[in-house]
Order: structure tokens, then C-alpha cells, then sequence
């Protein structure tokens, strides 16, 4: 997603994802595709993604002897830990404890939780963003769920596998109905998926798909899906939003998603009512598949204005909300009757600085920017410390099965970093072709408050090392972007929808995407670089992944690829009768009441 908000995702800290108080961008309903940002969302282009890959290190298999035995086949791509963990049943009680249902819990009648914004449409393809995902999070569920931890466990699929690098199987848990009570079958997974696929369908999400060559039902409990080459990344389809399942007999119908036709799920909540941008009605499915939910009806309103939301909090009109601002977070905690919850929001704040035409083809105009950032300053007045100065592309949190956070600042410690130290930007600028500066404007949205406060921090500094930046603000930035044409400096906020270490660095320093339509801004072009990205991205084995990265991110850093500026971390404000244990920097993309969600002791 985007940092004024994308799918794929920009999204920061309010509203999906830029957060001074942070909005959510809808995305274009006339680009095909979409990136989830957390802290906004826009469309993107169809082949956005690629330069991804199916990664087999996410393997499960049942403990039943007949799939124990398709695991064991499985060898030569996953690690015996890994194996012997899912083959003792711990992917099943890996679901059962990310699931939490009421099982003995007090049940709670009902609860209101307000968003910045509740969609026209409740259908998926047509309106992705964060709004969408916290209600039909609720309601449709993927193939496979995200865990507490980020990484995936089954869900309405009970296992899958990789039978070889380029076909996944998905085997169906058998009583998984929707709301209707009608059974969940391969037909319906395979149904969503052509859905997407389909060039008339419109669908925001179809470029999930662009690595799939073919999707069939093996048997009704049994799906195939083939790729055109290996993607490391395409497995994350089964938990994301762009996985949610359908029934296949309402996909033909064109009012689906409208009060006159709720989508139907296998998810633990069922629609009642839905008034488009005001409200969303939820009750609990008694025979959900995941056990009963704690909470017996939600009803999700729209309360755009965050101070808004917070006078409501604080008159008890409603018992929490996302999308934070986390500049807003002490005037929540004030409120005295709440509970701010924090997370790492994987989303990333940079400059890009187009290498392909002067000034920034010259190195040290890139360095003398670089330094010019005053990471910290920009962390305690923007996020108000709820945040981390950005030394690399990546947040830590990113590395998920490569390296644990600690592990990945202990490598970015020996990246060349560039702190903020106005000296050493004056001699790099003096080393340049641009000793006496130049000027520049930069644009940006005008939907992202951060954006403009950190290129007016930006602008100020740039200034004293001869450098004017004009900051130009335009509701027209997005388009601009991905035109590619003039590129200069850009600004970025960006946010993922899974946590796979390779994502950033394809859609950023990938030459591929060095194009109309392509993340990739700087125009940066390295062929080791492109040979390490594909490696990462074709290869499931964590070790060789991660040599590759590394490299990846030592080239970059070197070259100034992209300037960095923060991660930001997410908030959720919650009414302190309640606890909500399985907060996350996925919120709008899982079941959120089903995870922890309950009455204090």
C-alpha cells in the first residue's frame, strides 16, 4: 500500500496509513490494481507484483497419516524444524490459539466501533482498503489466516503444500459453510479466483494473481493452483484480502456488496444490516467453523473527524477504534476510559531521487540529501516517539523468517547509514557536479498531513546546504508518480499487506519496476541487485534468501538507492472494560474480535 495509501498499501497512521492524523486514500476505481498501504490505499498497476514468489518454508500438513505422508514428500524444501512442527499437529493449535473463541468466556452483547470511513460497497474487489477489511475481515475469510506473529496458519484450509515449485495444493477443512449454511467447496475457491482473473470483472485485487497460469478443483475438497514460474510471495493470496472467498453463486449477481445483496463468508460474523458510508451490522455465527464468537453483534460506524472519535470515546458512544493517529495518541490516553494499543505498522516513509537525469545520477547529491534528514527530530515531532528512524528500506519486523528484529538492526548497523549531520552534507554536496545546489520541487499528496511536514523539515534543512525545495502540494501527486516522467524527488509512504523481507526491495530497487506504473521512483538499476532479488524471490530456503537480501541491502544503502526516513508504528484505541490480545500490523486484514477480544478480569 501506498503512503498516501495503497493497497499493496499506503497507509500511516490514521486512517489506512499516513498517520499525523492519518487518511485513507480510496483507490482509483480505474486502475485494475491495487497495493494495500496501512496507512491509505490506492490502486496499482496490474504487474506491480511481479517479481514475486511462492515461498515454501510456510508448508502445513495435518497429523493424519494420508497427509503426513504428502509432507514427508516435502523434504527437500522445508526445514526439519519447520516439518516436524506441523507434522505433530502445532499448525492446528497454532489456528486454535489465534482464533481464541468464547469457550467459557463472558460474552459480550454488543459492542460499536467507529472508523474514519465505512465503504459504499462491502465487496472486495471494488472498494479495497482498510474500511473494507475491518468489517469483511469478519465476515470472509481467506483460504489461510494470519497469525499474531504475521506469518500463516490454516484456516478454512486445514494444510497445503508445495508438490513442486511452481504448483500449490490447498485441502479443504471439511464443515466450513458459509452464513447460509451452504458448504464452502473448491468450486467457491475456485470461482474467487477466476473472478479476479477475469478482465471484465474490474477487480482491485487482480494483481495478485499475475504470477497464476491456472487455478482448478482437483476434487470438492481439493484446490490446484499452477504458476507461471516460481514466487515466493504469491502464497500470501490465501490470507489477504484478495484471498476472501466467495460463494460462487453470488458472483454472478452485480448488486453483491449493496444492502440488496450482503456477500455471504465463512468468517465467524454474518452481515444484517449495511447503510453504505454510514454503517456496517454484524452478529455472530454460532456455527462458525472456529468456535462461537465472544461478542454476539458489532456494529462499525463511520466518524470521519478523529477529534470526532475521540469526544465519542469519551462520552462512551463507542468502544474503540483503528487507525490512530500517532500524534493523536496522548489525547486519547487523557480520555482516562481507554486503552491505546501500539504496534509495529511495517509501513516505511522515504525520498525517492531519480538517478536517471541530473542531479540526483550524481552520488553525492543523493549522500548530501541523505544527511540533510533529521530522522530523529522528524520520529518525536511527527509520531510523538512512536516510531523508529528509518536506516534501510525494511522495517526490522519485515525480516519474518529470515531474521528476528534484533538480528536485522544488528545488520543494519554495518550498512552505511547516513545521521543527520548538516557538515557532512555540504562536503558531499561540494564533491558533486552541484557545488553551488539547485532547485527542486517536490511533490506530494495533500490527503497525508506527514508527507508535507517532512518535506517542509526537509525544504528548511536542504536550505542551509544551498539546496531550495519547493514543496507542491496536489491531489493529482499519485498519478504523477506513476506516469514516471520527471520524476526528481518524490515522497513515499508505504505499508505491506504480508511481512515478506523481499517485497519492499522488488517494487523499490528492482529494475523492473524501474517503468510507467512501477514503484520503482529512483530509477535505480543494478544487475547484481536484479540477480539477488531473484534469487530471493524464486528460492523458499531462508538461509539463501537472506544472503541475498543482505547483499541487496548493502548495494542500496551504498548507492542512496532511496532515502529513508521513518517507521511508523500503528495505534488502536480500545474502552478499558475490554482487552484485545491480537492486535497487529495486519488489523484490517484479520478477524479481529476473534482474537483476544473480551471483558477484563
Amino acid at each position: 500500500m501506498l503512503g498516501t495509501s495503497v493497497a499493496g498499501h499506503l497507509n500511516v497512521a490514521s486512517s489506512p496509513r499516513p498517520r499525523a492524523p492519518v487518511t485513507t486514500v480510496s483507490r482509483d476505481a480505474a486502475r485494475p490494481r491495487s497495493i494495500r498501504r496501512r496507512f491509505g490505499s490506492i490502486s496499482l498497476p496490474d504487474d506491480l507484483n511481479t517479481q514475486t514468489e511462492f515461498d515454501a518454508s510456510h508448508i502445513n500438513n495435518e497429523n493424519q497419516n494420508n497427509k503426513t505422508k504428502r509432507g514427508c514428500t516435502m523434504m527437500t524444501t522445508m526445514s526439519r524444524r519447520h516439518f516436524l512442527a506441523l507434522c505433530s499437529g502445532a499448525a492446528l493449535a497454532s489456528t486454535l490459539g489465534t482464533i481464541r473463541a468464547a469457550n467459557g468466556q463472558e460474552t459480550i452483547d454488543e459492542i460499536t466501533w467507529a472508523l474514519s470511513s465505512v465503504p459504499e460497497t462491502l465487496f472486495v474487489p471494488h472498494a479495497w482498503s482498510s474500511s473494507i477489511g475491518v468489517i469483511m475481515s469478519l465476515v470472509q475469510e481467506g483460504p489461510l489466516l494470519f497469525g499474531d506473529n504475521l506469518t500463516m496458519v490454516p484456516g478454512p484450509a486445514e494444510s497445503w503444500e508445495l508438490t513442486d515449485p511452481t504448483t500449490a495444493v490447498y485441502h479443504l477443512r471439511s464443515g466450513v459453510t458459509f452464513s447460509d449454511g451452504s458448504p464452502l467447496t473448491a468450486d467457491d475457491v475456485v470461482a474467487t479466483v477466476k473472478y479476479h482473473l477475469s478482465p471484465d470483472s474490474g477487480s482491485q485485487v487482480a494483481s495478485f494473481y499475475s504470477s497464476l497460469d491456472f487455478i482448478e478443483a482437483t476434487d470438492p475438497a481439493t484446490v490446484t493452483l499452477k504458476l507461471k514460474s516460481p514466487n515466493a510471495q504469491f502464497q500470501y493470496w490465501a490470507a489477504v484480502m484478495a484471498g476472501f472467498l466467495f460463494k460462487k453463486d453470488q458472483l454472478a449477481n452485480h448488486d453483491l456488496g449493496t444492502p440488496d445483496l450482503l456477500p455471504l463468508g465463512t468468517g465467524p460474523y454474518k452481515l444484517v444490516e449495511f447503510v453504505p458510508a454510514e454503517r456496517a451490522v454484524l452478529e455472530a455465527r454460532d456455527d462458525y467453523w472456529g468456535g462461537k464468537p465472544v461478542i454476539k453483534k458489532i456494529t462499525i460506524v463511520a466518524i470521519p473527524d478523529e477529534q470526532t472519535r475521540i469526544l465519542a470515546m469519551r462520552n462512551g458512544d463507542i468502544d474503540g477504534t483503528f487507525n490512530v493517529s500517532v500524534s493523536d495518541i496522548d489525547q486519547w490516553k487523557a480520555l482516562g476510559n481507554v486503552d491505546v494499543i501500539t504496534q509495529p505498522s511495517l509501513g516505511v516513509y522515504l525520498l525517492t531521487l531519480d538517478q536517471s537525469a541530473a542531479p540526483f545520477d550524481d552520488i553525492h547529491v543523493r549522500k548530501a540529501i541523505s544527511y540533510v534528514i533529521d530522522r530523529e527530530g522528524l520520529v518525536k515531532a511527527l509520531l510523538k516517539g512512536n516510531g523508529e528512524p528509518a536506516t534501510a528500506l525494511n522495517p526490522p519486523e519485515m525480516w519474518t523468517g529470515i531474521m528476528s528484529p534484533d538480528e536485522v538492526r544488528e545488520f543494519y548497523a554495518t550498512l552505511p547509514t547516513y545521521q543527520y549531520d548538516l557538515e557532512k552534507a555540504k562536503a558531499e554536496l561540494e564533491q558533486s557536479e552541484h557545488p553551488n545546489g539547485f532547485e527542486v520541487t517536490v511533490p506530494c499528496s495533500n490527503t497525508d498531513p506527514y508527507t508535507t511536514d517532512i518535506l517542509q523539515s526537509v525544504s528548511a534543512n536542504l536550505k542551509q546546504i544551498g539546496i531550495t525545495a519547493k514543496v507542491q502540494e496536489t491531489d493529482s501527486w499519485l498519478a504523477g508518480y506513476f506516469r514516471h516522467e520527471n520524476l526528481g524527488m518524490q515522497i513515499m509512504s508505504y505499508a505491506p499487506d504480508f511481512a515478506d523481507p523481499s517485497n519492499y526491495p522488488s517494487l523499490f530497487f528492482g529494475s523492473a519496476n524501474a517503468r510507467r506504473d512501477g514503484m520503482n521512483a529512483s530509477n535505480f538499476k543494478n544487475p547484481e541487485v536484479d540477480k539477488a532479488l531473484a534469487t530471493a524471490n524464486e528460492n523458499s530456503d531462508p538461509m539463501l534468501r537472506g544472503e541475498a537480501l543482505r547483499q541487496v541491502f548493502k548495494i542500496a544503502n551504498e548507492d542512496a538507492a532511496v532515502v529513508p526516513i521513518f517507521w511508523p508504528r500503528s495505534a488502536m484505541a480500545i474502552s478499558n472494560k475490554y482487552k484485545l490480545a491480537g492486535y497487529n500490523a495486519f488489523w484490517y486484514n484479520i478477524p479481529w474480535a476473534m482474537r483476544g477480544f473480551g471483558r477484563k478480569a
